[in-house]
């Protein structure tokens, strides 16, 4: 008996553990509408012991402890902890997170819970981006972002123009990008979307002042995906389409030759027609340029994972983008892996690692060609004319000046890769709880090789090239961050909440340039193409490049009791841009904001869930400028010396330095209301502001009589000011009603771009046309406005051209007969000169709108997202030749019959002329200016995922798309939008850019 005694004794610990250890299983179902949920993470709390639920919503959780506590949770839904105590079986229904108040945003050097932002800070999920496919994220952002105006254009590899709040300087409109906290110059093509879990955009100088010398136009941080305790778990994604461009209805040859010879017989002239008798030759140059398709597709694999002390994500992707000619696209292969690693409990350490190579052949720009070219003439001469050079076997114009664009695209040889890599190791200490040191050290490196060669060909002494050309260049740059920050977080007598933040960086960029070329190549063929092959005009160049940047940083956050909140901040930059005694600047800001909604007198009624109001202030900084530009440089420069004339190579000053030059500055106000009611169904936001700039960066010409260092010498001066000021409003509402889901999202905002001060009172000219500007801005002024002649109908008949005449019966158009345009006298001073132009249109819009809708029911989605803009005018350039037939380029198909050919005919076209002597499409004139206003459906996505019983375990969903499916304007350009692209002072002219293309896509998303 006592032998069993003690054989009892020693196996009851074995028999007590192994009933300790047990399999817990169960289903997790929503608490809304009772079905099963996928993908839910099961963790046994302080262990690496996890899974995640199946299709049917259940769970197998082995090797579980009696005592240990169960954690259930998953993005959207409250996460809810379960002790097992006996259980072997936890069913869980799992709630929706409403607390949306309480999500995290990312803010420059830290993150604060949504409900306590003072400052105006717009966030964009990952999720909301993936269902476009686009190489830039900011595509997919357009419209989603209330106050920042994002515009596209259609070519391969395009970068968007982005402008945050309007425009405070004509030293550009880029924000700042934050990528993981690494500050990237440029823009973010190299990063790939599906990476992206969220996007912070700073609009206001109280959240991006923490930038400051780079925040002046705002600051756009991405934060990219981080694994998570749990089963690794893979999501593979992809997408494959084509693109097409509308086709505009440009004359056959029976059309353009009517047009062209009638330009000639109206002016009294016997039509030059240089089109053979016997041609019956009609070339569709768009047909023969342009692709009906092309094509575009977007891979990507990714994975997430880890346990309680390490965790990672990881990505692989892979995009390409053809243009719609034979030649040009955009390739780009990504990978990233993030890591973290918790030592203890006080130290943690990371690395992010994101490798990327990029390759383009160069997209040519021929739509202009393509329009214009002579529908007469065949795409080759004739074969007994060919030559052994193929490029020479093109044809000529019977009847303009219009190169091949066939030929063009033929002869278009140029190529670039690109690597890259972007790693920030970072490690972080917390000593005593609420105390967080961190430090990081990143490094952006990219390197691009360009090769370019020009062949080689005669097609006729106008359309030539007597020798190619081979170059090649090399642009490398190395940028690296040192950040250390110190936060600490602390809440005293559970009211008083504390956040504070130190911090210290140092950054350098750096760019190295290396440039050779030879001409004189011994032919055309592939084999040859290398600088070695050249044999004459040897050229070579070459430069370093180098910015630094050191910055003290702090922020002060407080607030009492959820209801009064205060953050203040400040960054002291120090820069080598500018010279000493002014290389240091100081960028305060401060923010206030009061939550009504935690007041006692709130606390009784459940119709509004939130009501804040902010307010802020702060200043920004910008430095866009050469790095030289307090320096006085010198440059080569050619001496003639003698009678003969003999050239000699020496040196010049080239540049004038300012020794004075300091920082541009923009202050910065903001009002703004945060409203959720509904039970948080029902959100809504709304802002206004006032931007303004001091100090601004512009050049300044020196006195001619001068000399230094030339006729026409400038240098930079601390002298403009700009202003913008406007608003913002947002509703976004979201519901459930059974197995119907939905959500509608508005957006609107408004702003005006002000020149205040300007050099000398000057006016900044921009838009060259026939020796005249387009673009006229001045102070006081709006920015980017079209300047000119308004245009006041057609001269019907004699009698009307001569009783436009001045008090003195001269006429004010004595060129001028029946058909042409009529142009108004505004000042009535009799003579029509520079004295009557006014502003005719302007190239910022009153109002810009977003659109998103989302909506789903049992295993179907919709996902449709809408921009415009309202009140922009376009200055369509292009459109006077296409219905004037000038120097004999092609028109449009009812150019002939919209011309004014007798009284009562037309009241908009003029009659056809080759002289134009009353200068109808060579004067910048209200004729050029159409409405610009369009609304555009960026996306329409229909989505199914797949029944469970199908796809055994794995969560497929599979989706149709159709981008830019629909445009509505009354503009008659190819696209409103491409119009807008370019300098915001010289926005919205319309010079046949690559328009942005409808596109149908087939995708695909696992989970698994």
């Amino acid at each position: 008996m006592k032998k069993y005694l003690i054989f009892l004794l020693l196996t009851l610990p074995i028999c007590l553990l192994a009933q300790n250890k047990a399999t817990l299983t169960g289903k997790v179902t929503s608490a809304t509408d009772k079905e099963p949920l996928i993908g839910v993470t099961v963790v046994e709390k302080g262990t690496t012991n996890g899974t995640v639920t199946d299709l049917d919503g259940n769970y197998n959780l082995p090797n579980v402890s009696d005592n240990s506590t169960i954690v259930f949770s998953m993005i959207g839904l409250a996460t809810q902890e379960i002790k097992k105590n006996q259980s072997s079986v936890i069913n869980v229904m799992m709630k929706d997170d409403t607390k949306l108040l309480d999500d995290v945003v990312v803010i420059g050097y830290g993150v604060v819970k949504k409900s306590d932002l003072t400052s105006s800070i717009t966030t964009v999920k990952g999720d909301d981006l993936k269902s476009m496919t686009a190489g830039n994220a900011l595509f997919s952002m357009q419209g989603k972002a209330n106050g920042v105006q994002i515009t596209a254009a259609g070519d391969p590899g395009a970068v968007p123009r982005v402008i945050i709040r309007g425009v405070t300087s004509i030293n550009g409109s880029d924000p700042l990008y934050v990528v993981d906290g690494v500050p990237i110059s440029g823009n973010i093509n190299f990063l790939n979307q599906d990476d992206i879990e969220s996007i912070e955009v700073l609009k206001d100088a109280s959240s991006s002042a923490i930038y400051g010398t780079r925040g002046s136009n705002g600051v756009i941080m991405v934060t990219t995906k981080k694994g998570s305790a749990g089963k690794t778990t893979f999501q593979f994604n992809a997408s494959a389409g084509f693109q097409t461009l509308t086709k505009p209805s440009m004359a056959n040859a029976s059309v353009y030759e009517k047009v062209f010879k009638e330009r000639y017989t109206n002016d009294g002239n016997t039509p030059v027609w240089n089109t053979p008798v016997d041609s019956n030759i009609s070339t569709d140059w768009w047909d023969q340029t342009i692709n009906k398709f092309s094509y575009t597709q977007s891979y990507n694999l990714s994975f997430q994972g880890g346990d309680s002390k390490f965790t990672y994500s990881g990505s692989l992707g892979y995009f390409r983008q053809n243009s719609q000619y034979d030649v040009g696209y955009w390739e780009r292969i990504t990978g990233r892996l993030n890591t973290e690693y918790k030592f203890s409990n006080m130290v943690k350490a990371g690395v992010d690692f994101a490798p990327r190579y990029e390759n383009w052949d160069d997209t040519p720009d021929l739509f202009s060609a393509v329009m214009r070219m002579d529908p007469t003439t065949p795409v080759f001469r004739a074969k007994e004319d060919w030559t052994s050079n193929p490029l020479d076997n093109f044809a000529r114009s019977y009847n303009n000046q219009v190169w091949n664009p066939v030929a063009s695209v033929a002869r278009q040889n140029k190529h670039t890769n690109e690597y890259g890599l972007i790693t920030n190791p970072y490690i972080s200490l917390e000593p005593i709880k609420g105390l967080i040191a961190r430090t990081q050290f990143s490094v952006n490196a990219h390197f691009r090789m360009n090769d370019n060669f020009s062949p080689k060909f005669f097609i006729d002494n106008l359309e030539k090239a007597d020798l190619n050309k081979i170059e090649r260049k090399a642009n490398n740059w190395v940028d690296w961050n040192w950040t250390n920050t110190l936060n600490y977080m602390k809440t005293l007598n559970e009211k008083h909440n504390l956040n504070l933040m130190a911090g210290f960086t140092m950054e350098q960029f750096a760019e190295y340039n290396l440039m050779a070329s030879r001409e004189g190549v011994p032919s055309n063929y592939s084999d040859l193409q290398y600088i070695n092959a050249g044999t004459l005009n040897p050229q070579n160049g070459g430069t370093n490049i180098y910015k630094s940047l050191m910055s003290y940083l702090g922020r002060v956050m407080y607030n009492y009791d959820n209801r009064y909140y205060i953050t203040a901040s400040v960054r002291v930059d120090g820069s080598s841009m500018f010279p000493e005694g002014n290389k240091y600047a100081t960028f305060p800001a401060v923010s206030m904001a009061w939550r009504l909604s935690e007041e006692g007198f709130m606390k009784d009624q459940s119709f509004i869930s939130n009501l804040k109001i902010r307010a802020g202030w702060g200043k920004v900084g910008n430095q866009a400028i050469d790095p030289n530009a307090y320096l006085n440089l010198i440059g080569g420069a050619d001496y003639v010396f003698g009678p003969n004339g003999d050239r000699y190579v020496g040196t010049a000053v080239s540049s004038i330095g300012n020794k004075l030059l300091k920082w541009e500055t923009v202050e910065d106000y903001n009002l703004g209301v945060d409203v959720s009611i509904l039970n948080n169904r029902l959100d809504i936001t709304a802002d206004v502001f006032r931007k303004k700039s001091s100090d601004m960066l512009m050049k300044k010409q020196n006195l001619s009589i001068l000399g230094y260092p030339m006729w026409a010498g400038e240098m930079w001066t601390n002298i403009g000011a700009m202003k913008a000021q406007g608003w913002e409003f947002s509703v976004n509402w979201k519901d459930r009603v059974n197995k119907f889901n939905y959500e509608v999202g508005l957006n609107l905002s408004g702003v005006k771009n002000t020149a205040e001060t300007l050099v000398a009172n000057t006016p900044i000219l921009r838009g060259g046309f026939f020796n005249d500007y387009i673009i006229k801005n001045e102070e006081g002024g709006e920015i980017s406005r079209f300047y000119g002649y308004v245009a006041d109908g057609i001269f019907q008949n004699q009698t009307e051209i001569n009783s436009h005449t001045s008090n003195n019966g001269s006429l004010l158009q004595p060129d001028a007969v029946p058909g042409d345009i009529r142009f108004k006298d505004l000042n009535n001073d009799g003579i029509l000169d520079d004295k009557d132009k006014k502003y005719i249109g302007k190239a910022f819009p009153d109002l810009m709108v977003g659109l998103n809708l989302r909506l789903s029911y049992k295993d179907f989605d919709l996902i449709s997202n809408f921009y415009g803009t309202i009140g922009n005018d376009i200055y369509n350039s292009a459109m006077g030749g296409f219905y004037a037939g000038t120097e004999g380029q092609n028109v449009y198909s009812d150019a002939y019959d919209k011309a004014w050919r007798g009284e009562g005919t037309s009241n908009f076209y003029p009659r056809l002329s080759v002289n134009d002597k009353n200068l109808n499409f060579r004067r910048v004139s209200s004729f050029f200016v159409e409405d610009g206003s369009y609304f555009r459906c960026r996306l329409l996505q229909l989505g199914y995922t797949l029944p469970k019983d199908i796809t055994k375990g794995v969560g497929v969903r599979v989706s149709a798309s159709a981008q830019n499916l629909f445009t509505i304007t009354n503009y008659s350009g190819m696209d409103p939008e491409r119009a807008a692209m370019g300098n915001v002072l010289e926005s919205g002219i319309d010079n046949l850019g690559y328009p942005n293309p409808r596109t149908f896509l087939i995708g695909v998303n696992v989970n698994f």
